[in-house]
């Protein structure tokens, strides 16, 4: 059979492999290629990321035989994930290539292996040619990469070098051409631009004897690269083994995990398993002393603090408290203890961004605001107050950094200028464009919303609750009552304040001391914190479930009556996942449970229509994924929060122990299960049906149940029946 195959179909559907150092990002096609709509044009996102740097764009091969080139897209007949383990077939004329794509733990990266088998009754001698774009960047503003790279080629490898980073490209056979941007070179050290790096590898195939070729890519922050390969010996690993330790690491990770069974929702026991597993493949340990999820693919490759605080709640009802602490323990290692202009850092303000490279700006509005009520979380559910009391110091400094920022007159908490801060102490010492164009920091921070926001005072309230019932305030009467006082003073503020009646909504901010009247979902934040009568309560729900800001695939982040919405703005009109969990939340805390289960039901159908994958974000005008991460942690999170804190209705308090479980299920759900939840060093086993729980419990000290009518003890290792509706 002479010239290529005809090409198959190939899947566009955007794929990460990873294990916690490294991710593979690809689109099944064949190649380490992934093509996503970015700023409104195609951008190709494929590529090796390790320690949050990315070290290469597209990685394709390519194969000539007697003459003939081909390439894996247009050959592939089948492809296939497994796990974090990319397989796909190929035919080239009388060849068969099979291949396998694995990432790497350690050394970070990943290795791809080619193997050749000839079908027919000759040798063949056949060139692959391994290429791929260099980058040797973290991903710190999307599509930036450097233009000069140093080069250095030994007898077992090749070594790219920019700016601290580094990249090793080995192989289990040595290339016998290098290239520079498609010219040949013949290798030792070169230092200048390189677009394109390419590599040709020699091969004689056999009749019944199948031939091998691994190509690795490894690399990341160079001293780490540096002490992992001192001395540049490393054979190339074996993709299997690999592949079988990255499985066996998932499968003892999702033994420690909860199960739920919703047999009269079963849209929403899938969507519960999707969600959980996407999750997971957002965990990252870069280094030993980092740890925490990324926030996103394909370019929020890094730990963003502000998207972390919305996955960790998710994280601890999953039952991973070790994981949760040392995120947290992570996060406050890099607080500001003083003021670094250049970075906008404000002694106790928290980063916006880290990754084992530069720890990339601090800067938010709200960033900082979350972590006081994480700590309080992680308190609540594993229940060792010796475990938060190394925080306290640094909860105290979140307190001051806010309270600096707080109005004295009304208590409110005030925002902006954070962008253009960071513009000023850039300036006289290079020209850089952040990618924040608005001169405020927000949740939704590329617009304006200066400067008492809805969403930062339910913050700033959370904060000061948490910070009350932290070890310390409890062993200081003064301090907890003052804590208490501000925030019943904030709530008492939001309330008066904020209240828009002819919409039947809230403003969304305050300026100049007038309010903004704009529908955004944050109000929203308010209803879930019970700081609204429950009437207003339950119109704020009522009005933002109207066609103008919740559509048919999720919630708007404006409404589109008002002038300034744009279907296609990212924060002024499309439709976000995180703001539907939201209405979802708002909904089940003001008993809506049919437009909660609504809300709940279309994230699901989400996950379904991106098999398991959870966009950013989508057209306002039509369920159409725009300028989105095709998997986001913050699309995730909140949604697994929901089904166990509203749906469920659970609440902990491990110190004691105690469980709450006031479950909102509809009047036609007969069952429901729930098994493995970890409250402290117990866990529990949850079995509703038709309005009686029956719980069983592993812990050292009897647990108590309360439910909305009844309440008992669980002994341990006992079993406990109760009334639940």
């Amino acid at each position: 059979m002479n010239g290529p195959s005809p090409p198959a179909t190939p899947s566009a559907l955007p794929t990460v492999l990873r294990s916690l150092t490294s991710a593979v990002l690809l689109d099944r096609s064949g190649d380490v290629t992934l093509t996503r709509e970015t700023r409104g044009a195609p951008v190709d996102w494929g590529g090796v990321y390790a320690q949050h740097v990315r070290l290469c764009g597209p990685w394709r091969v390519d194969v000539e035989l007697e003459g003939t080139e081909y390439t894996l897209p247009a050959t592939l007949s089948s492809a296939s994930v497994d796990g974090d383990c990319y397989d796909s077939r190929h035919r080239l004329g009388d060849v068969e290539l099979r291949q396998r794509i694995v990432p790497l733990p350690l050394p970070p990266g990943a290795v791809r292996e080619l193997r050749l088998e000839t079908h027919g009754d000759r040798a063949l001698r056949l060139v692959v040619t391994s290429r791929f774009e260099p980058f040797l960047l973290p991903v710190l503003v999307e599509g930036i990469r450097p233009v000069a790279f140093e080069l250095e080629s030994r007898a077992a490898e090749l070594r790219l070098r920019h700016r601290g980073f580094a990249a090793s490209v080995r192989s289990s056979e040595m290339p016998s051409r290098l290239y520079v941007d498609r010219a040949s070179w013949r290798g030792g050290r070169r230092r200048g631009p390189v677009e394109e790096l390419g590599l040709d590898y020699e091969l004689t195939v056999t009749p019944g004897r199948p031939v091998d070729l691994r190509l690795a890519l490894l690399g990341g922050v160079e001293r780490d690269l540096d002490r992992a390969i001192p001395h540049g010996e490393l054979p190339v690993p074996d993709p299997g083994t690999v592949a079988l330790g990255l499985a066996a690491e998932e499968a003892a990770w999702l033994a420690g995990r909860p199960t739920m069974e919703l047999p009269d929702a079963p849209e929403l026991e899938r969507a519960y398993g999707l969600a959980r597993d996407a999750l997971r493949r957002l965990y990252s340990r870069p280094t030993d002393g980092m740890t925490g999820l990324v926030a996103g693919y394909p370019w929020y490759s890094a730990i963003w603090c502000r998207d972390l605080a919305w996955m960790l709640p998710a994280v601890l009802w999953l039952g991973d408290f070790s994981w949760a602490a040392a995120s947290l323990a992570t996060v406050f290692d890099f607080q500001a203890t003083h003021e670094i202009e250049l970075l906008a850092a404000e002694p106790g303000e928290l980063p916006m961004q880290l990754s084992p490279g530069p720890v990339f700006l601090f800067g938010t509005s709200d960033t900082t605001l979350y972590y006081p009520a994480l700590v309080r979380r992680l308190l609540r559910h594993a229940g060792d107050p010796t475990a938060v009391a190394r925080w306290q110091e640094a909860v105290a400094r979140v307190l001051a950094w806010a309270e600096r920022r707080s109005d004295p007159a009304s208590g409110l908490f005030r925002h902006g200028g954070e962008a253009e801060g960071l513009a000023r102490a850039s300036g006289a010492l290079a020209r850089v464009r952040y990618g924040i164009d608005a001169p405020d920091t927000t949740i939704w921070d590329s617009t304006d919303r200066r400067e008492h926001a809805i969403d930062l005072q339910v913050l700033w309230h959370d904060a000061l609750r948490a910070a009350a019932e932290l070890p310390a305030a409890r062993q200081d009467e003064f301090a907890r009552r003052r804590l208490d006082a501000r925030a019943e003073r904030l709530a008492t503020t939001v309330r008066s304040a904020y209240v828009w009646p002819e919409e039947g909504y809230l403003y969304d901010s305050l300026r100049d001391g007038r309010p903004v009247r704009q529908l955004r979902p944050n109000a929203l934040r308010a209803v879930s914190a019970g700081l609204l009568a429950p009437e207003i309560a339950r119109a704020v729900v009522r009005r933002a479930a109207a066609d103008d800001l919740s559509a048919s695939w999720g919630v708007r982040t404006l409404a589109t009556g008002d002038p300034g919405y744009v279907p296609d703005a990212y924060h002024d009109g499309q439709v976000w996942t995180i703001a539907t969990a939201w209405a979802a939340d708002a909904a089940f805390a003001v008993g809506d449970v049919e437009l909660g289960l609504r809300y709940l039901r279309t994230i699901a159908s989400r996950y379904d229509a991106e098999s398991g994958g959870a966009n950013e974000c989508y057209r306002g005008d039509r369920p159409e994924p725009f300028d989105s991460c095709f998997l986001l942690g913050f699309s995730v999170g909140p949604f697994l929060t929901v089904l166990f804190e509203r749906l469920w209705g659970l609440a902990v308090d491990a110190e004691l122990p105690r469980l709450g479980v006031t479950p909102s299920f509809p009047s036609t759900w007969r069952r429901a299960t729930l098994e493995r939840l970890r409250v402290g060093e117990g866990v529990a086993g949850l079995r509703w049906e038709d309005g009686r729980l029956t719980v069983r419990w592993s812990g050292s000290r009897p647990l108590e149940v309360v439910t909305r009518t009844d309440r008992g003890l669980v002994a341990p290792a006992g079993r406990l029946e109760v009334a639940a509706r």
